[in-house]
């Protein structure tokens, strides 16, 4: 039925592999500041930053009966099915008037990367990977929740883990392709973002010399 309903949507908007947008998908364990420069980059560099879990809770806020479904799965445990936030995200892009995007947090498995490639016909420019040591996230995030230590530890162990099994594949399938861009994300915030600019300006400069092609 979903599908259904959709199909007249994405005639209105045209394709998203016709608007030829840049996307950098912008990945890093919980903890890793990727907000924080997701949000320099966007003031630095004028990209639009998505976020898939903010469109889905967005989503379900509509109240529409896309959101009601959404709602209904994450209530019951499972997985948002990937199509369903590769239309959210590709509703976003289209909608926008700009045609460069960070999009945080997705893929967050090999499926995600997968089904979005397929579906949208686009493959991102570069990933920017927050590397940084379990160690260091888990001070952080401790030090930003001053709740039950112990719960958060262990939510926090989980959550590393998660990205551990589910997303470094993402990064490592984009490592082999050479469009993985590593951040040392253990620095303080100025010297992260110092690495973030350098990845940005070279991308600028490839522009320019796009038949050079650099592995």
């Amino acid at each position: 039925m979903g599908t259904v309903v959709e199909a007249p949507k994405r005639e209105a908007y045209g394709s998203l592999a016709e608007k030829k947008p840049t996307v950098v998908f912008v990945l890093g364990g919980p903890g890793s500041g990727k907000g924080t420069q997701c949000a320099n980059i966007v003031e630095h560099f004028g990209y639009t930053h998505l976020s898939a879990g903010d469109l889905l809770r967005a989503e379900i806020k509509s109240g529409s009966e896309n959101g009601t479904m959404i709602q209904n799965m994450i209530k019951e445990g499972k997985i948002v099915p990937s199509e369903v936030t590769i239309k959210l995200l590709e509703k976003a892009m289209l909608e926008n008037g700009n045609d460069k995007f960070l999009i945080d947090g997705f893929p967050r498995n090999e499926e995600n990367r997968a089904a979005f490639e397929a579906v949208t016909q686009i493959e991102p420019e570069f990933v920017l990977f927050f590397a940084c040591s379990e160690e260091e996230m888990e001070k952080r995030l401790l030090s930003r929740n001053q709740g039950r230590e112990d719960d958060n530890i262990e939510t926090i162990r989980k959550r590393f883990n998660v990205f551990l099994e589910s997303s470094l594949p993402v990064v490592q399938y984009y490592e082999s392709k050479g469009k993985v861009r590593k951040i040392d994300a253990a620095k303080p915030i100025a010297e992260v973002f110092d690495a973030v600019k350098a990845v940005f300006a070279a991308k600028h400069e490839k522009v320019k010399h796009h038949s050079r092609v650099t592995l």
